[in-house]
């Protein structure tokens, strides 16, 4: 490396027994910090080898689209930089990993020396023999083939690989560490166990009302708010297991209306109506304590959501060249190690990013491995930058606040899993990133691909950064 910084690296802390307190107040959209003992524990660290990754991105697809550096070393998603090409699974993973297609290793078994024919024998001997003058160009194009990288990046989590990572009990312990929310609701053992058949999407769907008489144990009246009482004291039919207590009809009375299912009664005993108004006006006050979604259950949505979750799978020696990501990043590492060296978004102005216009925006023209001393004079404030460096190992989860530069470099052949969250609506985007937030979302509005709540951020921001 040729740049001369000012000042040495920092190392990347590493900690275990996250809590949520701690991550929110000293992390969260602030520093990059490294978690070991989350991601340690997850089924992937076991089972995902080549042949098991390999068969499970045959499940969803026959072929993967991959890049390729037109370097052999930058990868990023823009032609100037990288090519797509279309790879089978197995092709894919045996490139990464070095090792053989399973067809071709059977194709060589089938036709060893020890199979052949006499008569074959002979003419493989002869045709050693023979002088071909482009044998020499023909390895060289071999020799590049072999030593090419590949890169995927997904732009979802496959499903068999998903439902590896998102099993609820390892969901619970790292949003257990690290998600909190401003007005949190925490869940009880009893609500959620570590079972791996709860379904997620229909417990979140689930607003069920809770009796009021298990919040206010003092007072009688309210203790007789729920449903049932209700029915009782007005006359409507109620059933249990051993059949109705009363005959009177009545249709289905359901937590989502149980206004309108009090009226359609047929309360016939007197005083009903009276009785109704009294605690239809209690079932009304009685929404105020609706359970609302848990940190759990808001937690799953953002941060094990499928289709934002990224499998990364490359050949060692890629380089993810210095960019930064709008969005809370968490890097988990399966297979393999990856060195990185991150900036603050403090840094912006040092690392020489490229216009706010340009469709590489989000990415530095500073290229941090050159030995061109002449690149180095062309961009001399790169030496203020504060470097902060870390190398992630296999089980290890580090979390990249918004706005952070990185560069990451895969040491091994390596697999790893991105989990990004956007930023909610109260989060703060740091004032030196402000125009270039702007000016990208204005770009992604007027191509229809703008996010409301993103256009509305913007749209804050932008009463505010009229001097800037």
């Amino acid at each position: 490396m040729a740049w001369d910084f000012e000042s040495k690296p920092v190392e990347i802390k590493r900690v275990t027994g996250m809590t949520p307190d701690v991550f929110t107040s000293f992390y969260r959209n602030r520093h990059p910090i490294i978690l070991t003992d989350i991601v340690s524990a997850w089924k992937p660290i076991r089972a995902w080898n080549p042949a098991y990754i390999s068969q499970a991105l045959a499940q969803v697809k026959e072929k993967w689209t991959v890049f390729v550096a037109h370097d052999n070393q930058q990868f990023l998603n823009h032609p100037e930089v990288t090519k797509k090409v279309e790879m089978t699974p197995e092709d894919l993973v045996a490139a990464v990993f070095r090792t053989e297609p399973t067809q071709k290793a059977d194709l060589k078994t089938s036709y060893s020396a020890e199979n052949l024919s006499p008569e074959a024998s002979k003419l493989d001997a002869n045709a050693e023999n023979i002088t071909d003058v482009s044998t020499t160009d023909m390895s060289t194009t071999c020799e590049q083939e072999e030593n090419r990288r590949y890169y995927l990046r997904s732009l979802s989590m496959p499903e068999p690989l998903y439902q590896d990572i998102f099993i609820h009990s390892q969901a619970k312990h790292l949003l257990d560490s690290i998600y909190q929310l401003a007005n949190e609701q925490f869940l009880s053992e009893e609500d959620w166990t570590d079972s791996e058949s709860k379904d997620v999407d229909k417990e979140f769907d689930k607003l069920a009302v809770r009796e009021s008489g298990s919040h206010n144990k003092d007072n009688p009246c309210e203790q007789s708010c729920s449903l049932e009482k209700v029915q009782e004291e007005i006359g409507v039919e109620t059933c249990n297991s051993t059949g109705c207590k009363k005959n009177s009809k009545v249709e289905d009375v359901t937590d989502e209306h149980p206004r309108e299912a009090l009226q359609c009664s047929d309360c016939k005993k007197e005083g009903a109506y009276e009785s109704y108004q009294l605690h239809a006006d209690m079932v009304d006050s009685s929404f105020a304590l609706m359970k609302l979604p848990t940190r759990f259950e808001i937690g799953c949505k953002r941060i094990f959501n499928q289709n934002t979750m990224q499998l990364w799978l490359g050949s060692a020696g890629n380089v993810t060249p210095l960019h930064y990501d709008r969005n809370h990043g968490l890097l988990s590492q399966i297979v393999g190690c990856k060195e990185l060296v991150l900036f603050s978004h403090e840094d912006t102005n040092n690392l020489y990013p490229y216009s706010s216009l340009s469709d590489r925006s989000h990415t530095s023209r500073v290229n941090l491995r050159t030995t061109d001393r002449d690149e180095v004079e062309r961009f001399p404030r790169v030496a203020e930058a504060q470097r902060y460096h870390c190398v992630l190992r296999p089980g290890e989860l580090l979390y990249i606040p918004p706005f952070w530069w990185h560069d990451v470099t895969s040491l091994d052949p390596c697999v790893s899993v991105t989990l990004p969250w956007d930023l909610e609506a109260h989060e703060e985007i740091p004032a030196c990133m402000w125009r270039h937030h702007l000016e990208f979302i204005s770009k992604e509005k007027d191509a229809g691909i703008c996010d409301m709540e993103d256009a509305g951020i913007g749209a804050a921001m932008l009463a505010g950064t009229a001097a800037y």
